[in-house]
């Protein structure tokens, strides 16, 4: 076993693509002690936040691990983490971005609830609109989890536990 290791650690980049497309979980497990410290350094610099970028590595990872059987093994390998981390955390920017939004619009709708007249009702009703347009437009996971926290009051780690993902997901 042993030996397998240290005979994976002399292969190039292709080769290991060639085995992991064989689905060889150790060939899948030297690529990813080869680049996960780099996708993570790379990733904590666009998000800037270590465990998001964790688990957008993890992501990354579990992307190459489903799709080995359809992975180029002539093209470079790292281009392809590279692109992938790189689009996958930009999806997180844009995500966090939209809840941030939505955030902001639900403090506007709370500050509304204090005052008491007619102008300040049909203000209100504007931003219910908007808002429900708004979780409208996220990807149905994302809306599950802004209402389990939102509407249910649930904690981001009592969301994690209970569907299962982490809790900084």
């Amino acid at each position: 076993m042993m030996k397998t290791m240290e005979k994976l650690k002399e292969l190039d980049d292709e080769m290991l693509l060639l085995l992991l497309t064989k689905d060889s979980e150790k060939a899948f497990e030297e690529l990813y002690i080869r680049y996960k410290k780099k996708l993570h350094s790379f990733c904590t610099f666009m998000l800037k936040s270590a465990d998001a970028a964790k688990d957008v590595v993890q992501d990354v990872f579990t992307i190459v691990w489903n799709s080995r059987e359809k992975l180029n093994t002539h093209q470079s390998f790292s281009a392809y983490l590279f692109t992938v981390t790189r689009n996958r955390a930009l999806n997180e920017l844009r995500n966090a971005r939209t809840i941030e939004q939505i955030d902001a619009i639900s403090d506007g709708q709370q500050a509304l609830l204090s005052e008491d007249d007619i102008e300040s009702s049909f203000i209100l009703k504007e931003y219910e609109t908007i808002l429900q347009q708004a979780i409208d437009m996220l990807p149905e996971e994302r809306r599950r989890i802004y209402r389990l926290s939102r509407e249910e009051g649930m904690t981001y780690k009592d969301i994690g536990e209970y569907l299962g993902i982490s809790h900084h997901t």
